[in-house]
């Protein structure tokens, strides 16, 4: 996938953009809009004009942003240099673009009466725009360049990773330490940029950026504000809005979820299984036959994980333990898996599909009636148990934030 202004913007506000023929439609029949209308003069009318290289004699057109698709408002022909005027008329804070397709765009945040200086290249409208006259805009374009080196790293380094053989574990990790490296480091760049540029609706563009959106709610606050602020019921603080309903919706699944652990310890502390106590030994075959022990993982921090390929809550899980793994197994953390499938291929398909890379899997094969869970009398999945060097529980039933606090209490 491309880096794209335009996809950005649609696909946050809008969903996904569906370009067809009559999408392509303009919705003026004349060049532009200052032929038919240049005895009209308006306090909220913009101009947008500057020279675009590779753009002779190409057609520029400008788009809005707020509904399904992009809407071309105004249109016109650059001429030999690439020169071009567009023209439109705003109340109020709108997204806007040029180029000649919604796919090739420079995007622009206006509020009406701007006179915009923009330069770019018809071939990479995005990536060479440079603009004057507006605030908001180079607050927007800032986001955008960060948000795009970013992106080129983190594709860089994908690639990199799906090169190398399966052998080559060393480097596959080096390669992963760095890529967490400048995620960390966006997401500082991110949280500066929401918290320097509250006062413009520019800030919105974090958003697309947002995903752990509970551990995240905070700063959705402050970027919903700013858009009730200056574009109240549009389709962007609109969506905001929904994205923190959802947040406040899995806040309270979490907290239901919290008292269902909590009921769980208490039936784990009725079958001799609780915090501070020794874990009782697992020792059960990994996919390739060969028995592993629980306690052969002493000196370690282990997490015992009870899933398995067909339990949902499990699978959704999964990303977040990976992503766990990856950051502290060189301090001394593993996971021992241990499953109740009862189809060792969907068992194993699922170990692959999901990346569970340790080597640590386990299973009878017996789903319900596997021993494992009845010796930790494991009622439901996903169950967790969290076991320190020493042996003993150290804590029962964490996953996701919960999980990561404990993690990085143990071992940062």
């Amino acid at each position: 996938m491309k880096f794209n202004i335009s996809i950005i913007l649609t696909l946050l506000f809008s969903g996904l953009v569906s370009c067809s023929d009559k999408n392509d439609k303009e919705t003026n029949t004349s060049q532009n809009l200052q032929d038919e209308s240049s005895q009209m003069v308006s306090s909220n009318q913009f101009i947008i004009e500057g020279i675009i290289t590779n753009g002779g004699g190409k057609k520029i057109y400008l788009f809005e942003y707020g509904g399904k698709v992009p809407v071309k408002i105004d249109s016109n022909i650059a001429d030999e240099i690439g020169k071009y005027n567009l023209q439109g008329e705003g109340v109020g804070f709108k997204f806007y673009s040029i180029g000649n397709t919604v796919n090739n765009v420079a995007g622009l945040l206006l509020k009406g009466g701007e006179e915009i200086t923009l330069n770019s290249d018809f071939n990479q409208m995005s990536i060479y725009a440079k603009t004057a006259g507006s605030e908001d805009t180079k607050i927007m374009h800032e986001f955008s360049i960060q948000q795009k080196i970013f992106f080129d790293t983190m594709q860089s380094y994908k690639q990199k990773i799906e090169a190398l053989g399966y052998e080559e574990s060393a480097k596959r990790a080096f390669i992963i330490q760095k890529a967490e490296k400048v995620k960390d480091a966006f997401n500082i760049f991110k949280y500066n940029f929401i918290n320097e540029n509250l006062h413009s609706p520019a800030v919105y563009m974090a958003a697309s950026e947002i995903y752990d959106i509970v551990n995240e709610i905070d700063y959705l606050k402050k970027i919903e504000k700013t858009m009730f602020e200056h574009m109240s019921g549009s389709p962007f603080h609109n969506a905001i809005s929904q994205k923190i309903a959802k947040a406040n919706q899995a806040v309270a699944n979490a907290d239901r979820q919290k008292q269902m652990v909590a009921d769980q310890k208490s039936a784990f502390a009725n079958a001799g299984i609780s915090i501070g106590n020794k874990a009782p030994d697992l020792n059960f075959p990994n996919p390739s036959g060969k028995n592993i022990a629980l306690s052969s993982l002493k000196g370690k921090i282990v997490l015992l994980d009870f899933w398995a390929s067909w339990c949902r809550p499990c699978r959704a899980e999964n990303p977040n333990v990976v992503r766990l793994y990856k950051r502290y197994k060189d301090k001394g953390f593993t996971i021992y898996s241990y499953s109740l499938d009862k189809d060792a291929k969907k068992w194993k398909g699922a170990i692959e599909q999901d990346g569970l890379n340790w080597p640590y899997h386990t299973s009878d094969l017996k789903g319900w009636q596997a021993a494992g869970s009845a010796i930790y009398n494991v009622q439901s999945i996903p169950q967790t148990f969290l076991i320190g060097r020493d042996g003993n529980i150290i804590d029962i039933g964490l996953r996701g934030r919960e999980l990561e606090e404990k993690l990085k209490e143990l071992l940062d």
